[in-house]
């Protein structure tokens, strides 16, 4: 089967890797052409557009960073609508808008073509290793065809419910991960200012009811003053505005969702988005004369 895959970015290069040493033909476009010369070395095919991608494949995958980055990919000029045919499968794996992939999914309809979305958990690490968990929106038949090929990126494929219910269930997912980074670095700050060792709260916290999978990062990031992506600052303000949306659109409160977010700005405010979600405390400790840092010793 043809592939093809939009998008080659922190994660969309891992994934399209994946596919292709499955096995798979592959077919792969991006807005920087240089983003996929490691995948063309290995052997898959360059598409000058996505209209060109969905007239030479029946699958298409996409991982964008925005839901703007989707519209256009599907609406544009030279977007995959123009080359869709009637049995195709879009599949797009981006953290979007369930309103706008369910809007997707019905002008798809109308031309024959059936869309899933299907965005992803786990992290670049997580895409490097095949390891994703894939929350899957959308007709059952149209994912059991595929499923070979969310096998090669992910370990866990839940199918959800319709088109969008992918997104919603990643969007829950990220408002719950990023609450608890933010009230993580909170916690730990408060902890080192009131005279405890970071290692000794950790292990406390790490065996107690205040564990989380954030807190299972910081040993390697937080501690050790590594704060790469990962996961950028950026990307998790752009899902946590998503999340506090669909929680206006159902009338759902999120007051929480509303303090991450401003954590968040806060990071950006201070020239951190494009470092990992961890870095949520360094405006904290900045501003409360600690740092939550192991010993150099400690680091080597």
């Amino acid at each position: 089967m043809q592939v093809g895959f939009i998008g080659i970015g922190g994660m969309g290069r891992h994934m399209s890797r994946r596919i292709l040493e499955a096995g798979h033909a592959l077919t792969v476009h991006d807005l920087n052409p240089e983003a996929a010369a490691p995948l063309l070395a290995q052997g898959a095919s360059w598409a000058g557009s996505p209209r060109e991608v969905a007239a030479a494949c029946r699958v298409v995958f996409s991982s964008l960073p925005t839901p703007g980055s989707v519209e256009e990919v599907v609406y544009g000029d030279d977007g995959l609508k123009a080359g869709w045919k009637p049995g195709d499968i879009y599949v797009d794996m981006s953290t979007n808008s369930p309103s706008l992939i369910r809007r997707i999914a019905r002008d798809a309809k109308s031309l024959g073509v059936t869309v899933l979305d299907a965005p992803v958990s786990g992290g670049t690490v997580g895409a490097e290793q095949g390891t994703l968990t894939i929350m899957v929106g959308g007709d059952p038949k149209a994912t059991r065809k595929i499923e070979g090929i969310l096998k090669a990126m992910g370990q866990n494929i839940f199918p959800v419910g319709e088109a969008g219910c992918g997104n919603v269930a990643k969007l829950v997912n990220n408002l719950i991960s990023l609450a608890c980074n933010s009230i993580s670095a909170a916690g730990f700050v408060l902890g080192v200012k009131g005279g405890l060792q970071p290692q000794v709260l950790w292990d406390i916290v790490s065996r107690s009811t205040g564990d989380n999978w954030c807190l299972e990062q910081y040993p390697e990031t937080t501690f050790r003053g590594r704060f790469e992506p990962g996961f950028k600052i950026t990307l998790a303000y752009k899902d946590i505005g998503l999340a506090l949306d669909l929680g206006e659109e159902y009338a759902v409160p999120l007051p929480v969702g509303q303090a991450v977010r401003q954590d968040l700005e806060a990071a950006i405010a201070a020239g951190l988005g494009d470092k990992g979600v961890d870095a949520v405390i360094l405006p904290l400790e900045a501003a409360t004369g600690v740092k939550v840092r192991l010993p150099e010793k400690a680091n080597d």
